[in-house]
């Protein structure tokens, strides 16, 4: 048996989790339909600005039964060090990640899809990973009567760094200081 397993004794990883209500739905699907991708939809950047999701209403691709699909997408936005680091503008986010997206009514209790990805690294050349047919368009909005009626849906997105060992702080070394100096210093606050 092949050990995998890192050989630090301590290892560490950071998740970020982004709750997103993409509001304004009926606008998003009734201007989209066919099989024309519709125009994507942003959040706002989480996680320090290094994150973002981008949502399409139709994906632009129908299956064999007829049923279109929403897309979902992690971007990485490249932060000022990763720009100030590239070379020729080559940028690349130091480590590989797993992210997970949940599509979701606004009070939680209906989950219409969720997909994971695992072992994801992020460039100029690979901004971004996601599902083209993440979810049909009919099961989430035309067939949800309380989705439609809230005009709202929950996206929920969690990011999970590489483990890494943990950073230890340096020791600083301590020295003695001379007990001559100590007495002239306390007898010049004597003074």
């Amino acid at each position: 048996m092949v050990d995998t397993e890192p050989e630090a004794e301590y290892l560490e990883s950071t998740t970020v989790k982004f709750e997103w209500t993409l509001k304004g739905l009926s606008e998003l699907f009734d201007s989209s339909k066919g099989e024309a991708k519709s125009k994507v939809t942003k959040s706002a950047r989480f996680g320090g600005g290094r994150w973002q999701i981008l949502f399409y209403a139709n994906s632009g691709t129908v299956n064999s039964e007829g049923h279109g699909f929403v897309s979902l997408y992690l971007s990485c936005e490249p932060t000022a060090e990763e720009k100030e680091s590239a070379v020729n503008g080559k940028w690349v986010r130091e480590g590989v990640y797993k992210f997970s997206f949940e599509l979701r009514n606004m009070q939680k209790t209906v989950l219409f899809n969720s997909k994971e990805a695992h072992d994801h690294s992020f460039s100029y050349k690979t901004l971004n990973w996601g599902w083209a047919q993440f979810a049909r368009r009919d099961a989430i909005y035309y067939n949800s009567n309380t989705v439609r009626l809230q005009d709202a849906i929950l996206i929920i997105c969690s990011i999970t760094s590489t483990p890494t060992v943990p950073l230890v702080l340096p020791v600083i070394a301590r020295q003695v200081v001379p007990k001559e100096l100590l007495d002239v210093v306390g007898g010049l606050l004597d003074e």
